[in-house]
């Protein structure tokens, strides 16, 4: 696997796969003496829930016989259960594999994938392991260690049966429609607010949405959002702009609490900007400050210190990552509320080095002479 070329193909403006450019990359890689033999789209992507083009991308693959054509529907795949959302899965006649996360969507704890295949067999031959110790009479019997890479698994979808059984098919359609519902509140809340903007086709109970402001007072939006314990949120990237995701994922989630939820940004964006407000205005006059400053703000005081990654414990979590991973990545690692580890690998192994040569060193001085005597006798 470390010997595949990956190629990313760059997306449009509203997050979907350019199929003119993955024609190019696969035309270059076969001029180029390589074969292109996997493709991947989305239905419903991790950053702004976008949708590719199935049907033309699936025309593409079907051009080159070599490659195997698969959709991520990990998330909005399981919303394909409502005939509204169905116009998202044209075109997956084309797909040799399908996927979806029954835990993201439909009310089953993690862990739970289901993935269908056109071909089962190609799938049998390339994972089929058989040897003598693992043979059995019973050839007819579908026998799982050969749909995957573990030759045992746990049974998850018993979990999945009991979640059909309890909700029915409408009773899940519900409650997808009204998280599609309540999302769409949320958007409308954020469009009518001029501060605001939303960066994303809302579909289903993704928003993407931010200040029209620098990504650094979008960043302290983030981590007082995410401070004040009543919410969390995670940050992304959709057009080159830092957003703000904001999902509803609470299964009896209603109308007040988005509103709730609103009035609470609301207050924290506020203060955020009227702290900039004051800030720039201490600022000597230059010709920039009056076309950048933001609106004044009144009636409340400034609030505290701005939070930074250390002091935004709380509600968050920890990346560990290597330095080359945070150079490379580091745009889309500054969410103004999630600590990052960095790790430095030089560092690391001179530790290990270290840690290794005293602990050599103790054994020696607890060797006695009589032991090494013993020793070699």
């Amino acid at each position: 696997m470390a010997l595949v070329k990956l190629r990313i193909i760059e997306a449009d403006e509203r997050g979907r796969m350019r199929v003119d450019l993955l024609r190019q990359a696969i035309q270059n890689d076969a001029n180029a003496g390589l074969t292109p033999f996997f493709v991947v789209a989305t239905v419903g992507t991790t950053s702004a829930c976008a949708f590719d083009n199935l049907v033309e991308i699936g025309k593409v693959c079907k051009e080159v016989p070599s490659i195997w054509f698969h959709v991520d529907g990990a998330y909005a795949g399981n919303s394909f259960m409502l005939p509204e959302m169905r116009k998202f899965s044209e075109g997956l006649e084309y797909a040799d594999s399908f996927n979806t996360n029954p835990n993201k969507l439909l009310l089953t704890n993690f862990d739970a994938s289901a993935m269908w295949v056109k071909d089962v067999m190609s799938l049998k031959t390339a994972l089929n392991v058989n040897p003598l110790y693992l043979q059995h009479e019973h050839d007819k019997a579908i026998d799982y260690r050969h749909y995957g890479i573990p030759l045992s698994r746990r049974f998850r979808a018993l979990k999945l049966w009991f979640v059909f059984r309890t909700y029915g098919l409408t009773g899940l359609q519900a409650y997808i429609r009204n998280h599609m519902a309540l999302a769409k509140k949320f958007e409308m809340l954020v469009r009518k607010d001029d501060r605001f903007e939303v960066r994303n086709d809302v579909y289903l109970g993704l928003v993407c949405f931010r200040m029209r402001a620098a990504d650094t007072y979008n960043q302290e939006l983030l981590a007082q959002i995410n401070h004040s314990g009543k919410m969390h949120m995670i940050p992304s990237m959709v057009n080159g702009k830092y957003v703000i995701r904001f999902c509803v994922t609470y299964e009896h989630a209603t109308e007040k609490d988005i509103v709730d939820a609103w009035t609470e940004i609301k207050t924290f964006a506020e203060d955020i900007l009227r702290d900039a407000t004051m800030e720039i205005s201490s600022l000597p006059p230059t010709p920039e400050k009056v076309l950048s400053e933001p609106q004044p703000i009144t009636g409340k005081p400034p609030i505290k210190k701005k939070l930074t990654r250390t002091k935004s414990l709380r509600f968050s979590f920890t990346r560990s990552i290597s330095r080359e991973m945070y150079e490379s990545q580091s745009e889309h690692l500054k969410d103004g509320c999630t600590p990052i580890l960095v790790v430095d690998n030089n560092a690391m192994m001179q530790s290990f080095l270290k840690a290794t040569a005293e602990n050599q060193q103790n054994k020696l001085k607890d060797i006695q002479d009589v032991d090494t005597d013993e020793a070699s006798n």
